[in-house]
């Protein structure tokens, strides 16, 4: 082999070696860029989750709350109509407290606590 070939195949070989790195180095970053995307969305997909969760609660309570005012309301309204002090036979009394009771905003009241239902 001349000189000449001899410098030829080793400049082949150099260009050779330097492709394939460089086709390396470009899988590496599409890898990269994949996997980038890849978390950025999953990234994302949870903090909407988290949102969910928390407009969830948030509905639930404010549901919640206006459930529980309207069973004041219609307290106050019974306890206020005409005829409202008038006698009532102990179970129908005993009946409509029990009702009250399983109500969040009548745990705490003292005729509830009382008369707990083993519920």
């Amino acid at each position: 082999m001349t000189r000449l070939s001899k410098l030829l195949v080793g400049l082949g070989l150099i260009i050779l070696v330097l492709g394939i790195l460089w086709l390396d180095a470009c899988q590496s970053a599409r890898n990269a860029r994949s996997e980038a995307r890849l978390n950025k969305g999953q990234a994302d997909a949870a903090v909407r989750s988290g949102r969910d969760a928390v407009d969830t609660v948030g509905n639930r309570a404010a549901a919640d709350t206006r459930g529980d005012a309207l069973t004041r309301e219609n307290d106050d309204a019974i306890r206020n109509a005409e005829g409202a002090g008038a006698p009532v036979a102990d179970g129908v009394r005993d009946a409509g407290l029990a009702g009250l009771c399983r109500r969040a905003a009548y745990r705490g009241d003292p005729r509830c606590v009382q008369h707990a239902d083993p519920r």
